[in-house]
């Protein structure tokens, strides 16, 4: 599937000029309900699919984990990156959760339960304090008894444009952290990198919809240019979708900024 949507991208990149673009054909090729916007930061051009969802609010999952960590290190809950917790022997879905896990390590796996853990040490007013300044989607993360699920089960919730704002001013250490965590964060957010380019992002899988939500939000430096980006896809059989939405922005990336791994 991700080589069929790169040689979609492929072929619409000759066939119309990139400023032209939109990119509904790349989640038509995947065969999935979603949308997906791309913002280049140098003027703010714009390209997307799927817009009638664009500004359609869901379950962050662990796209929270961005924001999250942000606050975490602010207030010292977390000390750093390699900041460690043990495992407290509960076996779990993925193999990489059960075992320990510093801060940088959970923010890669996705550790449910090691944020669960920081965020209620935390506490439930102090993540509404963080939380209400940010401009981040509905910034609802209800009473206290959902101070460690708001963001897996709601009530918070954000769209892809409001996902490209936080990002945005994330990119522009335009937040109110201090400089050294927005970068320690930024650094975490690290997914792959080479010649000229680097890759920065986070997915999130809401799990247990009608359907299962699939996220992947981040940015990539390429050359002298960056394009932030949002993706939510619905995932009626998550098996066989969680892998898309790697594949369908980083065809989206290539078709408008030239990039290709």
């Amino acid at each position: 599937m991700k080589a069929c949507l790169a040689a979609l991208a492929a072929i619409m990149a000759m066939a119309f000029p990139a400023h032209a673009q939109e990119l509904d054909p790349l989640l038509d090729e995947a065969g999935v309900t979603g949308a997906i916007l791309i913002q280049r930061v140098s003027d703010g051009r714009e390209w997307s699919g799927g817009a009638e969802r664009l500004d359609e609010r869901f379950i962050p999952a662990s796209t929270f984990k961005i924001p999250n960590s942000l606050i975490l290190l602010q207030s010292g809950t977390v000390s750093g990156p390699q900041d460690a917790l043990a495992w407290d022997g509960t076996g779990r879905a993925f193999a990489a959760w059960n075992q320990d896990q510093t801060f940088e390590e959970a923010f890669q796996r996705s550790t449910v339960w090691a944020y669960q853990h920081w965020t209620r040490q935390l506490g439930h007013d102090a993540m509404n304090a963080h939380i209400a300044p940010l401009g981040y989607g509905n910034g609802d993360i209800g009473d206290a008894p959902s101070a460690d699920r708001f963001w897996l089960e709601g009530p918070l919730a954000i769209s892809a444009r409001e996902q490209i704002g936080f990002l945005s001013r994330l990119h522009a250490a335009d937040l109110p952290f201090d400089a050294d965590v927005i970068a320690a964060v930024i650094a975490m957010m690290e997914q792959a990198s080479g010649e000229n380019w680097m890759l920065r992002g986070k997915t999130g899988w809401r799990f247990g919809g009608e359907p299962d939500i699939g996220w992947y939000v981040g940015w990539l430096d390429h050359d002298d240019d960056t394009w932030l980006f949002a993706l939510n896809i619905d995932m009626p059989d998550p098996a066989a979708q969680v892998r898309l939405r790697a594949s369908i922005v980083e065809a989206a990336l290539g078709l408008v900024s030239g990039w290709s791994r």
